[in-house]
């Protein structure tokens, strides 16, 4: 884990160290959430949906199945 230095501007704006930016992979415009725990303050990058759709994908759906769950869908949808 790294530790950086992170200065505050005059405006409340935080200004980070390019080398963290670099490692996070954080860019002009991308959004954050912010945490705070007592005085610590826990920032994380939120995902796009092109960082989304970069990750390996956790599992695979076929076509049958995808088949098989309209089906269901649209009984229940019918029995309402």
């Amino acid at each position: 884990m790294a530790e950086y230095v992170v200065k505050v501007g005059k405006r409340g704006e935080l200004y980070t160290p390019k080398k963290m930016r670099l490692q996070i992979g954080l860019h002009h415009g991308n959004e954050f959430t912010a945490v705070v725990k007592g005085e610590k303050i826990i920032l994380e990058k939120r995902k796009t949906i092109i960082d989304l759709l970069e990750e390996d994908a956790i599992t695979t759906v076929s076509e049958d199945d995808i088949k098989k769950e309209r089906e269901i869908l649209e009984k229940e949808l019918l029995e309402r």
